[in-house]
């Protein structure tokens, strides 16, 4: 009787060692291509890219591109941005109870979500524009500051 619960560890890792495992991962392209990508404000890198992922739920994206659209010598940038959310759907096998059994069986699962996101142009304003309403701001703050 000893002898079997002397086994039973061995067992037990031995189990273990057969059990599979969940490989979850995230493939991201954009439109332009090229752009660097930031998944709950961590970079991830340039796009397309494939990353993987710890847990299910929304995330936080930001996109962020540029293209020029001079010529070698004589470059014009046009940037690009995107800030959104992103919610990743739970598989069958991840639901609580089911995972447990997943994990045991002997079977690699694989969770592949694909993105992909057309980033916009950002509005290149004029240089004169962009100092009057740097200067509307500083009254306004100014008036703020005074009223309190």
């Amino acid at each position: 009787m000893n002898k079997r619960f002397a086994l039973l560890p061995v067992a037990l890792i031995a189990l273990s060692s057969l059990s599979g495992c969940v490989e979850r991962s995230i493939t991201i392209v954009t439109d332009p291509p090229g752009s660097v990508v930031y998944l709950n404000d961590v970079e991830k890198g340039t796009t397309p890219l494939t990353t993987s992922f710890e847990w299910y739920g929304t995330y936080g994206i930001r996109i962020r591109g540029k293209k020029n659209i001079g010529t070698a010598t004589d470059p014009k940038y046009q940037y690009y941005y995107l800030h959104t959310h992103r919610t990743t759907a739970r598989p069958w096998f991840q639901y609580y109870g089911l995972d447990l059994f997943a994990a045991l069986l002997p079977v690699e699962f694989k969770d592949h979500k694909i993105w992909a996101f057309v980033v916009p142009p950002v509005k290149m304003l004029p240089k004169q524009q962009l100092i009057n309403n740097a200067r509307k701001m500083r009254a306004r703050l100014n008036a703020n500051l005074k009223t309190r």
